[in-house]
């Protein structure tokens, strides 16, 4: 019969004993999994990687150089669809301590009855000693992705999953390479309708969280681009909108032919600036026009009907357009993602 239980992937950087020690602790129960594969992504030293390589059910795969967390668990990716079969997918951990062996074979229990979904090993960040910025990192990305994309789980940065089989080619073909691959996985389970499941594990940080990779101000900004970009497009349309609707409304007093006019102009703008630069050209420029236009024209409806709705309890227009936007913002990111540049984004994730 075929081998379906996962394989443990774990990618690692310059990493010291405690690597070794989780590997031979993981190796001591192997109910739950076919066999652990360690990348080595380039580090600098390699005498860790040599002994792993004498270990049974052990595979060491190598990175010349230093590609990222990303490019590492694509590489590991890639050899579980090569070798492993039947298999239901991979539990990834990381090298550093902050997975602990009976957390890791958790997930992989549960992944392996349930392989379906897309299983996170979530930490308690309001647990004392979290590091502030792990703190802040997880709370900021919580907020954007259930506010933004109806993501809605407990730790989004955390590096033990159980990642289902069928999610591993697209994976594989993304290019984010280092952290940002992490959240493009839970952006690309979202787009797939994959159900997401969450186990509570043990929260480790050792003082100042020193064996972190992790650079908080370049890799922030790299995992948050794309959201970024799109938030910067929007403010400078917002300005647009609301110049031009506060100059028609002045001047005519009519709420819907002011939006409309506005948004013309400012959607122009918009589509432009977001099919260059955020999200890439999705299809042809007559299917990406029109799936922008269509979904324009709803959102201007969907804006009209608030702010027409807050003047009808007192709430000027001048107050209740931005308040409105507000909410066609985020619709408007959701839907432009998933509708109007899809295919670019499917491949970018």
């Amino acid at each position: 019969m075929a081998d379906c239980r996962p394989v443990i992937i774990i990618p690692a950087y310059n990493p010291d004993v405690r690597l070794t020690q989780l590997v031979k602790t993981l190796l001591e129960d192997a109910n739950d999994y076919q066999g652990i594969v360690v990348i080595n992504d380039g580090s600098d030293a390699t005498s860790i990687f040599t002994e792993l390589e004498t270990f049974d059910q052990v595979t060491v795969l190598q990175h010349e150089t230093n590609l990222g967390k990303g490019a590492a668990l694509k590489t590991g990716f890639s050899w579980v669809e090569r070798h492993a079969g039947a298999s239901v997918g991979a539990v990834t951990a990381d090298a550093d301590g902050q997975h602990l062996p009976d957390d890791i074979l958790a997930v992989a229990k549960a992944f392996h009855n349930e392989p379906d979904a897309l299983w996170l090993g979530s930490r308690d960040f309001k647990a004392p000693g979290i590091p502030f910025r792990s703190w802040l990192g997880n709370t900021f990305a919580r907020f954007t992705f259930r506010l933004g994309l109806r993501i809605n789980v407990p730790d989004t940065q955390t590096g033990l999953r159980g990642v289902p089989a069928k999610l591993l080619p697209e994976l594989i073909e993304m290019p984010s390479n280092r952290y940002e691959f992490e959240l493009d996985m839970l952006i690309l389970a979202k787009r797939n309708q994959l159900r997401f499941c969450s186990l509570d594990i043990t929260t480790v940080y050792e003082e100042g969280n020193k064996s972190s990779h992790f650079k908080p101000l370049q890799d922030s900004l790299r995992i948050y681009s794309k959201f970024l970009k799109f938030s910067g497009v929007g403010i400078a349309s917002a300005l647009i909108d609301y110049g031009l609707f506060a100059l028609i409304y002045g001047f005519t007093g009519e709420i819907l032919a002011a939006i409309a006019s506005a948004r013309l102009c400012s959607g122009i703008f918009n589509f432009s600036m977001n099919r260059q630069w955020v999200f890439g050209r999705g299809g042809s420029l007559f299917r990406d026009a029109t799936h922008y236009s269509l979904l324009a024209a709803v959102l201007v409806a969907v804006n009209y009907m608030l702010t027409k709705g807050l003047l009808l309890v007192g709430v000027s227009p001048f107050i209740g357009k931005p308040a409105s936007e507000v909410i066609v913002f985020l619709l408007s990111y959701r839907l432009q993602k998933k509708l109007v540049f899809r295919n670019k984004t499917a491949e970018q994730g």
